[in-house]
Parts: C-alpha cells; sequence; structure tokens
C-alpha cells in the first residue's frame, strides 16, 4: 500500500464532502424549490383545465337544452302557421262563396230585370200591333191609349180565364 497515503484518502473524502455540501446547497435546493414550483403550477393549469373541461360541459348540456327548446319552438310555430293558414284559407273560401252568392242574386236580379223589361216592351209591341190591325180594320185613327185599354183588358180575360 505504497501509493496510499491515509492522509491522502482523507482529504479526499473532506474534499468529496465539501463539495457534495457545496453542490447541495447551490444547486440540489434551487432544482428541488424549481420542480416543486412546477409541479404546483402544473397541478393548478390541470385543475384549471379540469375546471374549464366542467364549464364547458355546462355550456355544453345549456345549448343542448335550449338546441331542444328551440326545436320544439320551431315545430310549435309551425303547427300554429298551418293552422292559422287553415283558418284563412276557411276565410277565404266562405268569402268566396259569399261573393259568388252576392254575383248570382245581382245577376238573378238583373235578368228579371231585363225579363220585365222584354215583358213590357213585347206589350207595348203588342198594343202597337194591335192598335195598328184595329185602326186598319177600323179605318179610322186609334189613340194609344184606346190600345192600352183594348190590351189590357184583353189580358185581363186572358189572365183571369187562366
Amino acid at each position: 500500500m505504497d501509493g496510499l497515503n491515509p492522509l491522502d484518502i482523507l482529504i479526499h473524502i473532506i474534499n468529496f464532502i465539501v463539495t457534495f455540501v457545496l453542490l447541495y446547497l447551490l444547486l440540489y435546493k434551487p432544482i428541488s424549490k424549481f420542480m416543486h414550483k412546477r409541479r404546483e403550477r402544473v397541478e393548478q393549469t390541470l385543475a384549471e383545465a379540469a375546471a374549464t373541461r366542467a364549464e364547458a360541459d355546462e355550456y355544453l348540456a345549456e345549448a343542448k337544452a335550449e338546441l331542444a327548446a328551440t326545436g320544439e319552438k320551431a315545430r310549435q310555430l309551425s303547427h300554429e302557421a298551418i293552422e292559422n293558414a287553415a283558418i284563412d284559407a276557411e276565410h277565404i273560401v266562405d268569402n268566396a262563396q259569399d261573393e259568388a252568392k252576392a254575383i248570382l242574386q245581382k245577376a238573378r236580379a238583373q235578368a228579371q230585370q231585363e225579363k220585365q223589361a222584354a215583358i213590357e216592351h213585347a206589350h207595348t209591341e203588342v198594343v202597337s200591333l194591335a192598335g195598328d190591325i184595329a185602326a186598319h180594320i177600323l179605318s179610322r185613327e186609334v189613340t194609344l191609349e184606346d190600345n192600352r185599354e183594348i190590351v189590357e183588358r184583353f189580358f185581363r180575360g186572358t189572365e183571369g180565364g187562366a
């Protein structure tokens, strides 16, 4: 053991211990503190992410509920619109039928007036023709009043006999 000196070994051991203590004080504590802070930041970030996820899940549930409510409201509005359209169509049909009845009544009244006018015109023509025939037969001039009186007597006699 020539090359090993106990004093050198002791110096090396002291040197190792001093180096270890210096490294512990200069490196281990700051690195440990840094790693502890980093672990806390990661845990805090994970907790924030979990809270954000829970909040997002809550918003998603609310959005789904609103979407379902909106869908139901849309179906309800669509149903109401269809009902209103059916009611409006019924009113339109009723109004059209009323207008058709009014037009039909007006046409009937107009036809009745035209019929009455045609009868009166025919009556006048008959009176005029009867007067002309009677004047020709009697060779005297018969007034229009005479003709009307004769025709009216004739028609009264015909109506009463029929």
